[in-house]
């Protein structure tokens, strides 16, 4: 399951993207126009990780998109 963010000014790139497959979970920001990846901020974890992501989203974007994001990756199957 693959879901992007468009949050804006409050992400680095403006969209974060999130790509849940089995126990693994990728982050991703994507630059807002043209859509591509932004360098160095693409990063891997296992869905136990909770702490980790939650802290990891908290750099590239503020702690309430980290929130909702996490919340998103949890609440899905």
């Amino acid at each position: 399951m693959t879901k992007q963010f468009k949050i804006g000014e409050y992400a680095i790139g403006g969209i974060i993207k999130v790509d849940v497959k089995d126990d693994k979970v990728t982050i991703d920001a994507l630059d807002y126009v043209t859509k591509k990846p932004v360098p160095f901020v693409k990063c891997q974890f296992h869905k136990q990780e909770q702490w980790e992501m939650y802290l990891y989203l908290s750099d590239i974007t503020t702690s309430y998109y980290a929130d909702k994001i996490l919340n998103h990756i949890y609440n899905k199957k």
